[in-house]
């Protein structure tokens, strides 16, 4: 029967799984092959919420309040647009959030459905830290954010209706809310600001009793990201390829699995921490890189001129912490057409009917700055 690391403190220390996992598995070996967890279980499909964009559609007649009527959150709005114009730091934010939610290295899972309800309960409070670093925004009085010199709250709901609130303080003004919504299928979040009224909260939720903003309360949030892109979750994009790989005997045959079959798509290192389970990821894309060179794919990552030859074969550049694969064939002479110049030669995204040969050896001069 196995120990309890509780009644022993020097069993954890002892345990071969924990030892591999802390020292990296710098080859695909028996030890290394033990170390790897029991595969996940697969998401639940019939549990996601639908995908569809409702936050445009109106079912009241309320309406967010005008500069007028509240300049607070008109000035918070334009506080987060003046930090974010494009929505492409708050979509980070949550992303980090959510894959901070996964820990993928440690469970191997990826998608929301496959939380507990305690994890599921730390998504919002993740999201909110994360907006507060790369928004640097200060520490509330009464709340965890203050934005442009206002105390707001937040909160979070994967539904367009189920944000919860805060129950009201009697004689205190009520606090702006972000209202925050992300959905991993369609990568799509918004993110808007509301004053809750007396007609906002609606029935209690099953979350500790807090009430849930009512219709009227979501007709009267004043978006500043509605829709906005979200950095894509591979591994829900794609949940036979994920189960497969996280279900292979080593974190190298994992990799190799991910870039194989994912070929043209963006691939975050997270979901490389994902499949692989390893402290060690970053090495299992560099041997991958080695290991996939005989079947002709390349992995382009974000070091220059390695987004530059991404973008010249036409795939998607890679970024900070992004990978994109695909397998190459050499162009004849004379052979015009989208190619990029790679090892001193001159190479072409390949099709099926080209045949396999060995994929080039790829520049690394630099990290990107963006």
């Amino acid at each position: 029967m196995t120990a309890n690391v509780f009644d022993d403190p020097f069993t954890l220390f002892n345990d071969p799984q924990w030892a591999a996992e802390e020292q990296g598995s710098a080859k695909d070996t028996a030890g290394s092959r033990k170390a790897r967890r029991a595969r996940p279980s697969s998401p639940d499909l019939g549990k996601r919420p639908e995908p569809a964009l409702k936050s445009r559609s109106r079912r009241t007649t309320a309406v967010p309040p005008t500069p007028a009527q509240d300049p607070e959150i008109h000035h918070i709005k334009g506080s987060i647009q003046a930090a974010d114009p494009q929505g492409v730091w708050c979509g980070r934010a949550i992303r980090n959030a959510l894959d901070q939610a996964y820990d993928g290295r440690r469970t191997g899972r990826w998608d929301l459905t496959q939380l507990t309800k305690a994890e599921s309960a730390h998504v919002g409070p993740l999201i909110e830290i994360w907006l507060q670093r790369v928004l640097k925004l200060d520490d509330g009085i009464t709340t965890s954010l203050q934005i442009a010199g206002a105390d707001v709250a937040c909160t979070w709901s994967e539904r367009l209706d189920s944000w919860t609130l805060d129950r009201p303080v009697p004689e205190q003004r009520e606090v702006p809310y972000l209202v925050i919504w992300a959905n991993e299928e369609t990568s799509r979040f918004s993110l808007g600001i509301l004053r809750p009224g007396p007609d906002s909260r609606g029935v209690a939720s099953m979350d500790r009793g807090r009430p849930r903003l009512s219709q009227v309360g979501i007709d009267r949030i004043l978006w500043v990201f509605d829709g906005c892109a979200l950095p894509t979750n591979v591994l829900v994009k794609h949940p036979e390829t994920a189960m497969a790989a996280v279900s292979q005997s080593s974190g190298q045959k994992a990799v190799n699995m991910l870039f194989r079959h994912l070929q043209g798509e963006l691939v975050q290192h997270s979901a490389v921490e994902t499949v692989a389970q390893q402290i060690d990821s970053s090495k299992r894309v560099r041997e991958a890189r080695e290991q996939l060179r005989g079947e002709g794919i390349v992995i382009l990552g974000p070091y220059h001129p390695q987004p530059e030859i991404a973008a010249a074969l036409g795939l998607p550049s890679p970024r900070a912490g992004t990978f994109v694969s695909h397998r190459l064939a050499p162009m004849e002479a004379g052979e015009v057409g989208t190619g990029a110049e790679i090892d001193g030669g001159r190479w072409r995204l390949a099709v099926p009917g080209d045949p396999v040969t060995m994929a080039p050896v790829l520049p690394i001069l630099g990290k990107q700055r963006t």
